[in-house]
């Protein structure tokens, strides 16, 4: 036997004992490789409305199932009569901003308690937010509450969708400001 035919003899035996052979062997041959798919881009929903000094801007952003954010924040101009915030002391004690959802039909179905994130001599900004990581709450500032019909906190976003609309209340529940969402490209 000539030793080109022992070679193929000891590599076809090689081969039918050892399959493990044959998938590095085949891992070595160039094959085609697919062609990576762009991320989805978010959905984002956005409420904004300037007035009397005053700035509120909501945003949810949407990527999938497994993350969810929504971001409430209101910049106050300080001296503000409307919001009765005359002194970077008195938005220091203010603890009674909400933000209440609303559909387009008028029907209430989530809320948002603001809290203080800083207060500056000239501008105070209140704010609530949460992202959703895989069901699981990663940031959080204020509290809201998706389902305001149910005595039990969910651990989800509102689901707002274009066309529904924002309220600021303060604890007698007179609307402050309200904001109309719409759907961003």
């Amino acid at each position: 036997m000539s030793g080109a035919v022992a070679l193929s003899v000891a590599v076809s035996t090689l081969q039918a004992d050892f399959p493990v052979y044959d998938a590095v062997a085949s891992a070595t041959n160039p094959v085609a490789t697919p062609t990576p798919r762009p991320q989805a881009q978010p959905l984002v929903t956005v409420a904004k409305r300037k007035q009397d000094g005053a700035v509120l801007t909501v945003k949810r952003t949407w990527w999938s199932a497994n993350k969810d954010r929504i971001e409430v924040s209101l910049t106050v101009k300080i001296p503000n009569s409307t919001l009765k915030l005359m002194t970077a002391d008195e938005a220091k004690n203010r603890h009674d901003f909400l933000v209440e959802f609303r559909h387009s039909d008028g029907a209430a179905f989530a809320e948002c308690e603001l809290d203080l994130k800083q207060a500056k001599t000239r501008e105070a900004v209140f704010s609530a937010k949460e992202l959703y990581r895989r069901g699981i709450l990663q940031i959080k500032s204020g509290i809201c509450d998706p389902d305001i019909s149910t005595e039990i906190a969910e651990q989800a976003i509102p689901d707002v969708k274009p066309g529904d609309v924002v309220l600021l209340k303060d604890a007698s529940g007179s609307e402050l400001l309200s904001a109309t969402f719409m759907k961003t490209d």
